[in-house]
């Protein structure tokens, strides 16, 4: 590096350390930001902002009665946050009739009054429909920061339950051990099937557009890797970093397309599986590889979001800069 070169660097990295420009404008000078690599699955718990219906007594269906995906936020002006509040605030016997009640559906708040029906036996009114707090699953940790922070999956958790995207109020991820596989079939897109081993190594704050973010409990450390611009980004050779049996491995890939992308934006990168180990033991991509990190000339530049459903040898990528300026 010239002396010019490297007095511009330092000028600009005092910008983001001191003054605090953002990271995505960041990102657009091509400052170098160095994160751990990550590339190992890990298993995840989170607890909706509400329950979510996940079942419906006949008596209370209906265009104005509470549907399945509806995420309860009150009752009677009465907030609630889990199913634990609902049956609580039911006991009290002073509870007045219909409920009114306020749900998340469709990623809006609406009103609705149900009465709920009577137990057979006993007289007494139930609830009618079925609950959950949330979702649990498989995801690929993409990269960390030195303060701890962590980048996990590269695209939103949506419950295939909830009509609304997850609203996350909180959660845990942990290590998790894989078991095995459930090969992709003819549209069907197979799986990673694994366990969550030990105590919770971190916890989630945030599940947003380009994936889950929180704070790592454990001194778990990769490998430095400094990220690169997606203005720099070429078709061509590249590498993915994943997890088939237990330790990340290297994988040769090739980013098929670049979208050019000035706000952000997710499926920046097409890319193909073009590795012949990982092709034999997968067939490809797989449910559960999300998050994956994406190298290109050495430097981290994105992770694996999505297959497609049609050829899992193909998959989509979002921006490093996305997931780190969110």
């Amino acid at each position: 590096m010239s002396k010019i070169a490297r007095h511009a660097y330092l000028i600009v990295l005092y910008l983001v350390c001191v003054i605090g420009i953002t990271p995505q404008q960041a990102f657009a000078q091509d400052i170098p930001l160095k994160v751990y690599l990550g590339g190992y699955p890990i298993c995840m718990e989170m607890y909706s902002d509400g329950p979510i219906v996940t079942e419906v007594n006949e008596s209370l269906a209906g265009k104005e009665g509470v549907k399945v995906g509806d995420v309860i936020k009150s009752i009677n002006d009465y907030v609630v946050e889990s199913r634990s509040d609902v049956y609580s605030y039911l006991q009290n016997e002073a509870v007045s009739y219909p409920l009114n009640m306020t749900v998340l559906r469709n990623d809006r708040l609406q009103k609705i009054n149900i009465v709920p029906p009577r137990d057979v036996c006993s007289g007494k009114a139930v609830l009618g429909f079925s609950m959950k707090d949330g979702l649990s699953g498989i995801g690929t940790m993409t990269c960390y920061t030195d303060d701890g922070i962590f980048y996990a999956l590269g695209h939103s958790v949506r419950d295939v339950d909830s009509t609304s995207a997850f609203d996350c109020r909180d959660g845990k991820i942990y290590d998790c051990v894989l078991c095995g596989n459930c090969l992709p079939k003819k549209n069907v897109p197979g799986k990673l099937i694994g366990k969550s081993s030990g105590e919770a190594t971190g916890y989630i704050s945030a599940n947003a557009r380009f994936g889950l973010s929180g704070r790592m409990l454990s001194e778990k450390k990769g490998t430095y890797y400094e990220t690169a611009n997606r203005t720099v980004i070429r078709p061509g050779k590249a590498t993915l970093v994943t997890t088939i049996n237990n330790e990340p491995e290297f994988f040769d890939i090739e980013i098929v397309k670049t979208s050019l992308q000035c706000t952000p934006s997710e499926k920046g990168m097409v890319i193909r599986i073009v590795d012949e180990k990982l092709i034999s033991a997968t067939k490809g991509i797989l449910q559960g590889m999300s998050g994956s990190p994406i190298l290109q000339n050495g430097r981290l530049v994105g992770a694996l979001t999505h297959v497609f459903t049609n050829d899992s040898i193909y998959g989509y990528g979002v921006y490093i800069d996305w997931i780190l300026g969110e």
